[in-house]
């Protein structure tokens, strides 16, 4: 699950700075940036683990697929938040310190690596969405 958590905190970051401009996802940019170097087997099935997971946000609603350039040589697809993913972003939790976003402090995470306790963020920004709350 911190494998999931680190790459959707990545994603997500990356797509609230672009937004709205769709952002073409190539899994081999974020491979260093959730893999352990030490982690071989994670890196050989990485590119899979990659598609299902952003497969996994585009069918939960958070992200719309604009182009599909996949072919057999591998998975390529350009992407922006959709409204669910934006509005799960935009909210600032009171539960947490600070007024930073969501989606700003995964851009943070996205720039510097630093793992603010991911879990916590990835499950406010995707549960509360489907449970409908709201926290700001």
């Amino acid at each position: 699950m911190e494998k999931f958590n680190r790459l959707v905190a990545l994603l997500f970051g990356t797509l609230y700075e672009e937004f709205p401009v769709p952002h073409r996802l190539d899994a081999a940019r974020f491979l260093e940036k959730v893999i352990d170097e030490r982690d071989e087997e994670g890196a050989f099935n990485f590119s899979e683990y990659f598609e299902s997971t952003v497969k996994w946000l585009e069918t939960a609603g958070y992200v719309w697929v604009v182009n599909d350039y996949t072919t057999l040589d591998g998975y390529d697809i350009e992407v922006v938040l959709s409204e669910k993913g934006l509005e799960a972003l935009r909210q600032v939790p009171s539960s947490l310190e600070g007024s930073e976003s969501l989606g700003e402090r995964f851009a943070s995470f996205a720039k510097s690596r630093t793992s603010e306790a991911l879990s916590t963020l990835i499950s406010i920004a995707i549960g509360s969405t489907i449970t409908g709350a709201t926290s700001s």
